[in-house]
């Protein structure tokens, strides 16, 4: 009421205004008739402009839409999209990860939002005519220690380098947990094991089962550390191997295996990229490489033998290896396994 009131005070002193300057009535009317055409042409533009644009971006979705579905259902394109998916989100994903880090460090909170194994996975995805070709012409995995790789080289090839100076052991992994653990404990304390006196890594660095082994030593631990914090004190035990394709960039998930010399076969876990890397660097398994769903037809298994000081280098696209016990094996294995876009 108050604008209103304004506004009939404001009427009214453009009409005296007026009468004392000898302005008509009729002159006075058709002033106001061009102000309010003014006003309204001036506000039907602005709506027509919003309009317009809702109406190119509508067109554009649409567009889009068809585009992805012709893609989608084109065998070729679609199996070529599915397969590099990853490797093309995740370098972009990179610069927004630097830009995030001071946030990230600031609110340390928030990297409780980011976890991917939140997700359900989807059991039957399957990926339509994949080229399995990487994987069908070979019957081995090949050693390729003091080779390097380039751009060319097909990633669907799995292979094994050997390295120096990457032996850490349980004392080791020890005493950096104990350096550290506020940190664990805050950012990565969670474990997975078929141990059930083994819950958090405080109880793997508290029991140790190098000192206090297992009655029938099939305990298997798996520790995921997917935080940037715990993420950094990791990396300076288990660095990135001198021979990593500089155009790769290194995921945030990491995973550290502990088994015992019985423990029983399990499935590698898929972590975020494709290209993984197994190091061994305490004791040894068996590697039985399984080819992926989409490759069972034209690829092969095969087994090898992982002990301290060699990687593995494989693409879990046409790979799913699974770790086996090594027989009369009496020691403990530590493996680490990390992954590349």
């Amino acid at each position: 009421m108050a604008n209103l009131s304004a506004y009939k005070q404001q009427i009214r002193l453009i009409k005296q205004y007026a009468f004392e300057h000898n302005i008509s009535e009729s002159q006075t009317a058709e002033i106001f008739n061009k102000c309010f055409q003014m006003l309204e042409i001036k506000y039907s533009k602005n709506t027509w402009s919003i309009l317009k644009l809702l109406k190119y971006i509508t067109i554009f979705i649409f567009a889009l839409l068809i585009i992805f579905i012709g893609l989608y259902n084109h065998p070729f394109y679609n199996t070529m999209v599915l397969r590099n998916l990853q490797s093309s989100i995740y370098p972009g994903l990179k610069i927004l990860r630097k830009i995030a880090l001071p946030i990230i460090e600031k609110y340390p909170m928030l990297s409780e939002l980011y976890d991917e194994w939140c997700l359900v996975e989807n059991q039957f995805f399957y990926v339509n005519d994949m080229d399995c070709w990487p994987c069908s012409i070979m019957s081995s995995v090949p050693d390729l220690t003091n080779h390097n790789i380039t751009k060319t080289f097909n990633i669907g090839i799995p292979y094994t380098k050997a390295e120096n100076n990457v032996a850490v052991n349980m004392q080791d992994l020890s005493e950096m947990y104990w350096y550290n653990n506020n940190t664990f404990k805050e950012d990565s304390n969670r474990i997975f094991s078929n141990n059930d006196a083994y819950r958090t890594i405080h109880d793997v660095m508290d029991k140790r089962l190098d000192i206090y082994p297992s009655e029938f030593l099939t305990t298997h631990i798996t520790w995921r550390i997917n935080r940037m914090k715990p993420g950094r004190i990791i990396r300076k035990l288990f660095p990135k191997p001198i021979d990593t394709p500089n155009w790769w960039g290194q995921s945030i998930e990491k995973f550290i295996f502990i088994d015992e010399a019985n423990s029983p076969l399990y499935s590698l876990p898929r972590p975020e990229c494709s290209n993984v890397i197994l190091r061994f660097t305490d004791g040894a398994r068996l590697i039985k490489m399984m080819p992926s769903l989409e490759c069972q037809q034209n690829c092969k298994t095969s087994t090898i033998l992982l002990s301290n000081g060699y990687t593995l280098w494989y693409n879990w696209w046409y790979w799913r290896p699974m770790s086996l016990p090594v027989s009369n094996s009496t020691t403990i294995s530590i493996s680490y396994l990390t992954s590349f876009c």
